[in-house]
Parts: C-alpha cells; structure tokens; sequence
C-alpha cells in the first residue's frame, strides 16, 4: 500500500489539488493526504479534493497539522504529523512531495516505487534547480554534512534538504519513534529526515528527475532569512552523531544535463535583494558581527550597493597580513560593539549623503579616495558628532567608484 502525502501552507490552492489529482491517478497509490498548516488554508483545497476523490474512486483526505515538536511551528509538524499517522495505520510506503511543484507527474512517483521494489528503504529525488535556486543547500547543509561526516554517503546526497522522499514502512516507524525528529517542527526537519533515515541501514536511493524541479520562487532573499537559520541549526544539532555505517547502501540514478531553461531562470529577485545591501544592521545583529574575523565584519558593516562584492588590493595585502591560524585570529584585538556600531552609523552617514549626491548629478562622486571624496560631499557629512576616518578596527575608510559613477564600494 503506498500513500502520497503533500505538507502545505501558503500554497495556490489550486496547485495543490493539481498536484493530489497527479499522486490519486497513478495506479500505485491507494490513497492521499494533504497536510494543512490551518483550518483557514485546508478549507479551499478540502472542497477541490472531494471532487478529487469522487472522480478518481480513491481516498483523498485533507488533514490539519498537529502541534508536535518543540521549536517554531511550521513544515516539520506537517511532515511529522503524517508520519505519526501512517505508522500507526500501517502503510508500506509513504511518498512526501512539495505541494508547490509546478511539473509535478507520475514519473516522480514510479522512479520512487521502482527504487524501492529494488530492495531500497528510502528513496530520495535529485533534480537540477534553477539558477541560483538551492542556496541553502549548497551553502549551509552540504557543506556541514561533508565537515560532519566526511567519508560518508551523506555530503555526496544531491538535495538534502528537498522534501520529495519515498520512506518504506520501517522508516516511518523509526522516526515515529525518534525523539530528535519530531521535536523538529520547522524548516530543519528535512536536515534531521535526511539524517535519520541515513543512519537506518536500510539503503537510501536517489531517483534523477530529468526536467529539474520547478516549483514557486522567491521574492528577495530576505525571504529566505527564516529558512537559513532554522537549516543551519538543524545542521549543528548534528554535531557529535554517528554517521552511517562504513559501507552503508547508497545508488543513485547519473545525474544529467539541466535543461537549458531551467539555467536562465534566476530563484530571487536581484533588485529586491540588492536593496539590502543598504539597510541599516541593528544593534543587536553588529554585536553579532563581532565575533567573526575582522576582515569579514568589516566587510560586512561597509555601505554602498556593492559593498558585498568589492574585493579592491587593498582588502588583499589587509588579508595577506591578517591572523593564519584560529589561535592567531581568537588572539587578535577586537573593538568593542559599541565602536563598531559608530563604525556603521559613520558608513550609513556617508552612504545617506552619496545618494543625495547621486540623485542631484545621476552618478555618484567618481572619486578614488576619501580625500577626493571629502571634496565632493558637504563638510557636514563628514564632520558629524561621532565622525571618524578610522574604523572600529583602526584602519582608514576606503572609498571607490567605478569609472562612470554608476556604483561605490565605501568600507
């Protein structure tokens, strides 16, 4: 018996009773479960999925998430929910897929059930992604799953964070059980689902899916801010934990070209994400800031629209210079908050009067140096209460503008 389940929340409810009509028609599912984060999201879909169900002959159930684990209510109480359910009714196979994927068909549930009919007790999709799609993967949890168990199938797993996976009947009830699962109720379960079901010994599989995963995405990155630190949590949570056994079963489908589309698509607005290179840190983040190595905190207090980006000779003989080792670097002396908080109220001053100056001659000061700089912006831009041309950390302000004044880097 194989059971498709799609967690949902914020979702077009039409494509989610899409997706349910795609898992009721294919011939190895006997029944489907949509997971709603409220009352107020299911109502919709429940009614699109009783024409589902009358249509196809099959059970199609909408089900509301219920408060089961300990940190931010969100797709983990979904995931574990259904999980708590299907092991207590006995399903075989349990199939989960995002409900906000936009190709959506049956190859992605016969690859899962041809894998596990090969003997395979978990069986998870690999696809290509957008352009710039799956930058919490690629930069928060594969890289901590090679730091953590290097040598392991584990950093070699292609989407560990997606949440299209297959979990035959001995998985589901091992993570009934699992404590460390079910206290993950928000964005981390697919980090500690990846994990779980890793460790089992029961062979995990991954199934390519040749046309990528095209799913709803993102406005600015800022969106992404929740799903980050919630990953990256989920990912040291794991520090300590046995990985899987030496010579634990792993196969996977080759991986395969992206489609040429799927290459050109951008997964976030640039302009929206650009806009938050100018924001203000508050004080509670520059404190953060602190504790990271010094070439990196300035870099990341500097101001102008391409403060991330800039990397000018002098930040590289600054680097060249800097602490080698973590001794030399926990040695290093740090500035206290609350010169860095001068430091970024003295940048942000600077950046506020450069836009004036932009928007008054349609380019910014094409200066080469704060001297130059001095010349073209009013005194009292730089010669406010708390104004210094040093930073927290001693070094001069550098100012720069590329040839046409279209863009700065101030650091």
């Amino acid at each position: 018996m194989s059971l498709v389940v799609l967690p949902f929340k914020s979702e077009d409810p039409t494509l989610v009773a899409t997706n349910l009509g795609v898992a009721a028609a294919q011939s190895a599912v006997d029944e489907v479960w949509a997971v709603a984060a409220d009352e107020a999201v299911a109502a919709p879909v429940r009614i699109l999925a009783d024409d589902i169900a009358a249509f196809r002959e099959k059970t199609v159930r909408v089900i509301i998430q219920e408060r089961i684990g300990k940190l931010r209510p969100g797709k983990g109480d979904a995931m574990n929910t259904a999980i708590s359910r299907a092991a207590e009714e006995g399903w075989d196979r349990v199939h989960f897929y995002d409900a906000d994927i936009t190709n959506f068909d049956a190859s992605w549930i016969d690859g899962a059930e041809t894998a596990a009919d090969r003997g395979y007790g978990v069986v998870r999709h690999r696809f290509p992604r957008a352009a710039t799609d799956a930058m919490i993967t690629w930069m928060i949890t594969r890289p901590a799953l090679a730091r953590l168990f290097p040598g392991s199938f584990l950093p070699l797993l292609d989407q560990p964070l997606g949440g299209e996976v297959l979990l035959t009947r001995v998985a589901v009830e091992s993570l009934a059980c699992s404590e460390m699962v079910r206290r993950r109720s928000d964005w981390g379960i697919d980090t500690l689902l990846t994990y779980a079901t890793s460790v089992m010994d029961i062979g995990l599989y991954e199934h390519h899916v040749a046309d990528g995963k095209r799913h709803a995405l993102y406005g600015s990155l800022h969106e992404l801010r929740e799903m980050l630190v919630e990953c990256l949590d989920a990912a040291r949570s794991l520090e300590g934990q046995p990985g899987p056994a030496p010579g634990a079963r792993h196969g996977s489908d080759p991986a395969a070209e992206a489609p040429e589309d799927l290459k050109r698509i951008v997964a976030y607005d640039v302009v929206g994400s650009r806009r938050l290179l100018g924001m203000i840190w508050p004080e509670d983040e520059v404190r953060l800031v602190a504790h990271l190595p010094d070439e990196v905190a300035g870099r990341l207090l500097s101001a102008g629209p391409d403060r991330a980006f800039a990397t000018g000779d002098d930040l590289v003989e600054r680097l060249v210079g800097a602490p080698t080792t973590v001794a030399d670097a926990r040695t290093a002396a740090r500035p206290a908050p609350e010169g860095m908080l001068r430091t970024r109220d003295v940048l942000h001053r600077l950046a506020r009067a450069l836009e004036t100056w932009r928007e008054r001659h349609g380019h910014y000061p094409p200066a080469a140096d704060l001297d130059a700089l001095r010349e073209a912006l009013v005194p009292e831009a730089m010669a406010a209460p708390g104004w210094s041309s040093l930073d927290a950390w001693g070094h001069e302000l550098r100012y720069r503008a590329d040839a046409t004044g279209a863009s700065y880097v101030l650091a």
